[in-house]
């Protein structure tokens, strides 16, 4: 499989992850949700990785970037997505591929050919525009946080998967996804001791309900199947063309949205999926 297949498969799980977050009657916690990741994390990551193999000799130094990658694009994501309009959040999220190409040019040295930059710019103004809203609340706007948190996100992202590409550059297999279903549980208990939610009580709630929560639930396994294969496309391309690939998966939803939903969709956000599909295109054919 080629990065940019891989990368490919991603934004399509990922996208339906959106999807059926968005679907669910009930929401779970960020905490609650991340704690789901984990779960799923350890039931296909590490069989997974022991499958394709793992080297131990580089466990302890891959062991920090997996830590560094749990907190930076995983845990503090989530909570960036529970601050304030959720449509603003997404497209200030969604722009972590700029920081991703950048922090790879100044740390992984990544250098893109100008046609393979035309076409990844092309991809992420596509998506950008995608996820503009139509309208924004200004009261919402002027909470706290509601602007900052999401670029945090944005850019702990960026330099998340950045350092993620460099340790699996250097190993050259599938250590890093086995290290991170690891250190996905004290970074998931942590998280969960922060927001001092009571793991057990909230199982037994989702148990009770589970019709409700089904969907939020298949979006805890999505997410975890798209993000592995974020791996796997990473360690067969640069970060730089897969990462504006899986940021795409907005995109996605939006297609989702319009055949499945029966949403509508603007010509603003036509323009943009015609834009994405042109950029994907271009890239699939300059790699």
């Amino acid at each position: 499989m080629s990065g940019v297949i891989a990368a490919i498969y991603s934004s399509f799980f990922l996208a339906l992850s959106q999807a059926s977050l968005k679907k669910s009657y009930r929401e779970l916690s960020p905490s609650v949700a991340f704690f789901f990741d984990t779960l799923f994390g350890l039931a296909l990551w590490v069989p997974l990785a022991l499958f394709f193999g793992i080297n131990l000799i580089f466990f302890k130094e891959v062991l920090l970037f997996a830590v560094l990658s749990a907190v930076l694009s995983e845990a503090l994501y989530f909570y960036a997505l529970s601050k304030g309009q959720l449509s603003v959040t997404t497209i200030l999220i969604g722009s972590y591929p700029i920081y991703t190409i950048l922090f790879s040019y100044l740390i992984n040295r990544e250098i893109l050919t100008p046609l393979q930059a035309l076409f990844i710019g092309i991809t992420i103004f596509g998506t950008l525009i995608s996820y503009l809203p139509s309208k924004l609340n200004k009261d919402e706007l002027k909470k706290s946080g509601v602007l900052i948190w999401p670029i945090i996100a944005a850019v702990a992202v960026g330099l998340s998967d950045t350092l993620s590409k460099k340790i699996i550059n250097k190993t050259e297999d599938f250590t890093f996804l086995f290290a991170l279903a690891l250190v996905q549980i004290p970074v998931s208990l942590t998280y969960l001791k922060l927001e001092r939610q009571n793991i057990i009580k909230e199982l037994k709630v989702v148990k009770a309900k589970a019709y409700d929560y089904k969907n939020a639930i298949a979006g805890s396994l999505f997410n975890i199947i798209g993000t592995g294969l974020l791996w796997i496309a990473f360690s067969k391309t640069l970060a730089s063309i897969a990462s504006p690939i899986t940021a795409t998966s907005g995109v996605l939803v939006i297609i989702i949205a319009l055949l499945f939903l029966d949403e509508k969709i603007s010509l603003k956000q036509i323009a943009g999926i015609f834009l994405v599909i042109l950029g994907i295109i271009g890239i699939a054919i300059l790699v």
